[in-house]
């Protein structure tokens, strides 16, 4: 059995993976509403599944932190059951792991990430990290790692990564199609927007989610999880052997 989290091995056993590890990940998402149909945990599922696959591929050079299972989503407390940090907890919290990890021996960390709103303070960490702890840091989220022409081959709303759309109600219904509404709504009107305005979720759709849902298919959610898999096994390739 390739064990891949970091907190489901024993501390023999994380001990002796030190040996082969060239890259620590952590995982980000948010708990927060994706519209009537998703889980809260959307964004951390779709994270972790996509981490979990890459790292098996690339064993015993990888390993997976816990997951930062909540996010900074203050614009989806308008809704119910959404939980959000501050800009500085977030920032904070993934620095904290950072300097964790060094302290292992661990030099290089990519923080891959699943929710729109970390993308900032995700950013700033990965600086603050290399700034201030002297480490090799990687920021992305996941969506970018999927090329452009394939996405839009797939997607036919073309909205990648939206929100509780038709991009990741697919991922959901490939990944956890058992915590997935029965009843999937319809197209959402297009989003309002004023360029550069600072909004809540409900100002900009009343409904909690964009695009059309309803065109979203489990094989459609296979497809473009390969694709995010290729991606990301090719970046942290890279990021071993390159840097």
């Amino acid at each position: 059995m390739k064990k891949i989290f970091i907190d489901e091995m024993t501390r023999e056993e994380f001990k002796e993976m030190l040996k082969t590890v060239e890259v620590a990940v952590i995982p980000t998402g948010s708990t927060e509403q994706h519209g009537p149909h998703l889980p809260l945990k959307v964004d951390i599922a779709n994270t972790l599944h996509i981490v979990g696959k890459a790292a098996e591929e690339l064993y015993p050079q990888v390993v997976v932190t816990p997951p930062v299972a909540i996010g900074v989503s203050p614009h989806h407390l308008c809704y119910p059951g959404s939980l959000s940090l501050r800009h500085e907890t977030f920032i904070n919290l993934l620095f904290d792991i950072c300097k964790s990890l060094k302290h292992h021996g661990i030099n290089k960390i990519a923080i891959i990430n699943g929710h729109g709103g970390n993308t900032a303070p995700g950013y700033l960490a990965a600086r603050k990290a290399r700034d201030e702890l002297g480490l090799k840091m990687v920021f992305m989220s996941y969506w970018s790692l999927i090329p452009r022409e394939t996405s839009d081959a797939i997607l036919e709303t073309k909205i990648i990564p939206g929100h509780a759309c038709e991009f990741e109600t697919s991922l959901a219904l490939a990944i956890y199609p058992e915590l997935v509404s029965k009843e999937i709504p319809q197209a959402a009107k297009a989003p309002w927007h004023l360029r550069g305005f600072v909004s809540d979720m409900n100002e900009t759709t009343a409904k909690g989610y964009v695009g059309d849902p309803s065109l979203a298919s489990a094989e459609k959610g296979e497809k473009l999880i390969d694709a995010a898999v290729k991606g990301l096994v090719s970046l942290l390739k890279d990021f071993i052997e390159k840097v």
